[in-house]
């Protein structure tokens, strides 16, 4: 048998004797009445005088009293001692320190909550998204495994969300002779989303993720009614298909709706939740491909999902981390290539320094380096650059490219609403495109596309390529979303054109991506009938339906 003592003179030890009872609360357990523990249990009851839990310790200077305790200890009764323990062990479970500080500590007070600040600088801005990432990385973490939330993480958010909303009045200052205007409309709604999700996945309502999903028909851009419309048509799509065994998806327009500036493009919390949810609940193998670099100031510096869930393919997927070390890219670009591409971007970075152009360093993308390909913003998402400027620097862009490859051999550029992209082309004189990207992963995974059934979401014609490579491999099993608005008549035309062209059915149209989100979160609570264990490429373990539940088992 054993027996745990700690006898402190005063308090101390604490951890060592709850650690003893959660470990083994099959053990018999003295304390001096010096030691913090025996305090706590003392006020709690849990030392009476007819049945006492614990044998304590008056005096410890008295050898008789400290020995018969000892004794009694010893020859104790297994049943007795077990029953005994499991009283505390029951106790320490329900106060750990959780419980304590919420008693006792102002949440406010942690060294870890955001403060309100004066955001008057974009170092000040990009500071406090950062900040918000921290925290809401923390709450996905927390919520994927059930560990409860912090009262602190709201108060952070709250305090971010009223320091950009004083930061409104006036426009946000570049340094002291420039000021930009920064539209922030979407990091303040992300925030107050945040903010009701902590309060819905909270609650105790058997309700709660249906109740957080209808809280997002209010940012729908034409109406509430069609938002639940177009969930509808969505997750009707889902129970058709039932199962994914195959998951590719952009980020950005798709699954997060653009922010003014990258940096500040922090995937909220409930969409980090809801996504890892679907990846563990509804598809097995799933992928982010995106246009954004992996790193410095990258896709990986702006996502809150835990890894494990989804593979990340940035440079429109040259270059893919599956885990820390799992990660590959490209190898078909020559050296040469990528030196000249490096010139491209010094060139343009270069440009930018100029007075007149400094505002598109700091709109959207900005200027970004990836494998493969530069990225320079020429419009933000509100429209704000005017058409000369625009024209101005799509003329110097293409100038820049002409003078290091005046042959066009190196280069294309593609041009956007948003941004200009200048990409080294492969060995055939193409782009490698998202496409291309997913058939790199697929071929290192070695997977078969051929077989099961996949899920393609993107919002842009740069997201194309990668719904075709599906089709090809796989007409008739393919579903796919896409989150374009009405007035975009064109890229429907071609996202329906191109499903037709395979055959294809499985199309749904949606407005914006808390529609998609607000899909994927309804999907996660309905049953499925595939059996796990028969399909070609297990990913992700299988799980109940609450949001709240245990992170899953890499098993890949």
């Amino acid at each position: 048998m054993d027996v745990g003592v700690v006898t402190p003179k005063k308090d101390g030890m604490n951890l060592v004797a709850k650690e003893m009872m959660l470990c083994n609360s099959a053990a018999g357990l003295i304390l001096s009445t010096g030691a913090g523990s025996e305090m706590q249990f003392s006020m709690a009851g849990l030392h009476s005088e007819q049945d006492p839990n614990y044998h304590r310790v008056d005096d410890l200077f008295d050898v008789e009293a400290f020995a018969e305790v000892f004794h009694k200890a010893l020859t104790e009764i297994r049943e007795q001692r077990e029953r005994h323990g499991k009283v505390l062990n029951d106790f320490i479970m329900a106060n750990d320190i959780e419980r304590w500080s919420q008693t006792f500590l102002d949440p406010s007070w942690s060294h870890l909550v955001i403060r309100q600040t004066d955001v008057t600088t974009l170092d000040d801005f990009f500071n406090l998204m950062l900040r918000t990432r921290d925290v809401r990385r923390a709450i996905v973490e927390r919520v994927l495994k059930g560990i409860p939330i912090r009262q602190h993480f709201a108060i952070s958010l709250q305090n971010a969300k009223e320091s950009l909303e004083l930061a409104c009045v006036d426009a946000t200052v570049a340094n002291k002779d420039n000021t930009v205007d920064f539209y922030i409309k979407n990091e303040i709604e992300e925030l107050e989303k945040d903010l009701k999700f902590l309060e819905f996945i909270q609650s105790e309502d058997v309700f709660n993720i249906e109740q957080f999903i209808s809280s997002l028909q209010i940012y729908h851009p034409d109406s509430e009614e069609r938002f639940r419309n177009e969930v509808a048509a969505v997750v009707d799509m889902f129970f058709d298909a039932d199962h994914f065994n195959y998951f590719f998806t952009d980020r950005d327009g798709t699954l997060k709706s653009y922010s003014c500036a990258y940096p500040a493009s922090i995937q909220p919390a409930y969409s980090g939740v809801i996504q890892a949810q679907f990846a563990r609940r509804c598809a097995q193998t799933c992928a982010i491909v995106t246009t954004a670099p992996m790193m410095r100031v990258g896709i990986l510096d702006v996502c809150t999902i835990p890894e494990g869930y989804y593979y990340i393919g940035a440079s429109v997927g040259r270059e893919w981390y599956v885990e820390p070390d799992n990660k590959f890219k490209d190898q078909s670009i020559p050296e040469h290539d990528l030196q000249q591409l490096n010139l491209v971007f010094d060139s343009i970075a270069y440009l930018l320094e100029d007075s007149e152009f400094k505002i598109f360093n700091l709109i959207g993308s900005g200027l970004q380096k990836h494998f493969g390909h530069v990225t320079i913003a020429h419009q933000d998402s509100s429209n704000t650059i005017p058409t000369e400027l625009k024209k101005k620097i799509d003329d110097k862009i293409h100038a820049i490219v002409e003078d290091i490859d005046p042959n066009n051999q190196l280069f294309e550029i593609i041009i956007d609403d948003r941004d200009i992209k200048i990409f080294v082309k492969t060995e055939f004189g193409g782009i490698f495109d998202k496409g291309n990207g997913i058939e790199l992963l697929i071929n290192h995974l070695k997977c078969d596309l051929t077989e099961g059934t996949i899920l393609v979401c993107g919002d842009s014609i740069t997201d194309i390529p990668m719904l075709e490579y599906c089709l090809i491999k796989n007409p008739k099993n393919v579903y796919t979303v896409w989150v374009v608005n009405g007035q975009n008549i064109q890229l429907r035309n071609q996202v329906h054109d191109l499903c037709k062209k395979y055959g294809n059915e499985h199309l749904v149209f949606v407005s914006c991506p808390e529609v998609l989100l607000g899909s994927m979160a309804q999907a996660t609570i309905r049953e499925i009938s595939i059996c796990r264990g028969a399909v070609t490429h297990h990913r992700h373990s299988s799980s109940t339906t609450q949001l709240e539940e245990g992170a899953p088992t890499d098993d890949r």
